[in-house]
């Protein structure tokens, strides 16, 4: 009998044939992944992780930037380089870029990063707001420092331009709906508010450039380190779970639901939901939620194949970016002779820009890019002969990983009964792990070691034979 692994539907209940634990892998097409440990590349931070991103400049150089508690880095040399310091700030940084400028808002005081130059300075006259978005031409504003209703929009081709009485910028109060909770941009903007969802439209008046109209009434976004934008979908969580908003259209879409979503606010208590970041990482198309801590978690979802998995790590943060570029001082120090190198100074890799997904850990920043992490499985409670006790006598996992296996069977006459785990023998060269296990109900649990090499689990196969009926 061959077992597929199924999707991961903690919320489900323990006999549905979906997985109950499904922890340290990514989903894929024919099964699943392995999820790799974080590897930190720089010093430390120096201060509280609040937020990161990466730009890329008209030059077509890529500027990785993150801000802390104190400071606002610049990634350079192989150093973190603090282009703004002294500060002090307990909201999340949340950035954007226009043109050649990097915009970050962080609650206190909003701050603008020259990405030709590399140097950053305060956006004179901006709401201190906390979220941030691109919207056409405009750069946007939502929850300044003691309004947390209004919408702010700079003026038209010009993010120094706040004057919204004399100007082309605006102010839109949204009197209904409660706090302003994120904002996505585009060709359109939303706002995600507490109590509903508004978009943004261009009219191509610049007297009065954006019309406000209700998405949904029906829900808001609870979260604001919840959103995150990928194209033209914007994923936040909600009073009732996991939800993706398409092209600013209803009906939005509940990616969570009877999957994860019971699950996760069981587990997670309302009041870390603040402490939440999410970052998309287009290359394994997945976005990720991550509750700091130690251990911290990811949720991580898979838009393309709506399916859910998860991670536990010890991380302070993650942020979605692009590799940053290389300049002369930090290839003088990987190649002590630059006349003597094979790659030319004007090659494309060393002007970064591949998509990455960054973490952060102990105040350093590093890629996921470690050994395999402990990849888990844990199926629900299933009948593999219907009606029949099974005896099952050996295990074929259907993976790439020739060692590191571990599988147990919890082996039952009925679902309520006390548990009664089997233990099956390490895998041999011919790939099986003998067993002997019997039971009406049998639930699987499969786990690969850390530090395995292996790129794919598919399925367990298990050879058995039907016996009675009790």
């Amino acid at each position: 009998m061959r077992w597929p692994l199924p999707p991961f539907l903690p919320d489900q209940t323990d006999h549905t044939g979906g997985l109950d634990t499904c922890n340290n892998v990514y989903p894929k097409t024919d099964g699943y992944g392995p999820i790799s440990g974080l590897t930190g590349f720089s010093d430390e931070l120096g201060a509280t992780f609040l937020g990161g991103g990466s730009f890329i400049g008209t030059d077509g150089t890529s500027n990785l930037i993150v801000g802390t508690s104190t400071d606002l880095l610049r990634y350079a040399g192989a150093t973190w380089t603090s282009m703004i310091g002294s500060l002090t700030i307990t909201e999340h940084w949340r950035f954007a870029q226009f043109g050649n400028y990097a915009i970050g808002v962080n609650g206190v005081e909003t701050k603008v990063v020259d990405l030709g130059a590399g140097t950053a300075g305060t956006l004179t006259d901006a709401p201190a707001g906390k979220c941030i978005a691109v919207v056409g031409d405009y750069v946007v504003i939502g929850q300044a420092s003691g309004d947390l209703l209004g919408i702010y929009t700079s003026g038209f081709n010009d993010h120094t331009d706040w004057d919204y009485v004399t100007s082309t910028a605006t102010y839109q109060p949204m009197l209904s709906g409660g706090e302003v909770m994120g904002l996505a941009g585009g060709e359109y903007g939303v706002i995600l508010q507490r109590g509903r969802l508004v978009r943004m439209s261009r009219t191509g008046d610049v007297n009065a450039p954006f019309a406000y109209d209700e998405i949904s009434t029906a829900l808001g976004c609870a979260s604001k380190g919840s959103v995150a934008q990928h194209g033209n979908r914007v994923y936040f969580l909600s009073d009732s779970g996991f939800k993706c908003l398409v092209a600013g259209q209803e009906p939005v879409q509940n990616i969570g639901s009877e999957k994860v979503d019971r699950t996760f606010i069981s587990e997670v208590a309302r009041d870390d939901w603040e402490k939440i970041f999410t970052a998309v990482d287009p290359q394994s198309k997945v976005v990720i939620w991550c509750v700091p801590g130690t251990p911290g978690k990811l949720w991580i979802y898979n838009w393309e194949l709506d399916r859910w998995s998860t991670a536990t790590l010890n991380l302070e943060g993650v942020f979605s970016g692009f590799t940053s570029s290389i300049d002369l001082e930090t290839l003088a120090v990987t190649y002590t002779d630059l006349d003597a190198m094979t790659i030319s100074l004007d090659d494309p890799r060393w002007s970064g820009g591949n998509p990455r997904l960054y973490g952060v850990a102990s105040q350093i920043v590093g890629t996921f890019f470690g050994d395999a992490l402990e990849a888990t499985f844990e199926g629900s409670f299933s009948e593999m002969v219907p009606g029949r006790v099974a005896r099952v006598r050996d295990i074929r996992p259907v993976t790439n990983a020739t060692s590191g296996h571990t599988i147990t069977l919890d082996c039952r006459a009925r679902l309520g009964d006390a548990e009664n785990v089997k233990t099956a023998s390490s895998i041999r060269t011919s790939g099986i792990m003998p067993v002997r296990a019997s039971g009406r109900y049998i639930k699987p649990k499969w786990v690969i070691a850390a530090g395995t090499d292996w790129s794919y689990a598919q399925a367990l196969e298990f050879d058995l034979e039907a016996g009675g009926e009790r």
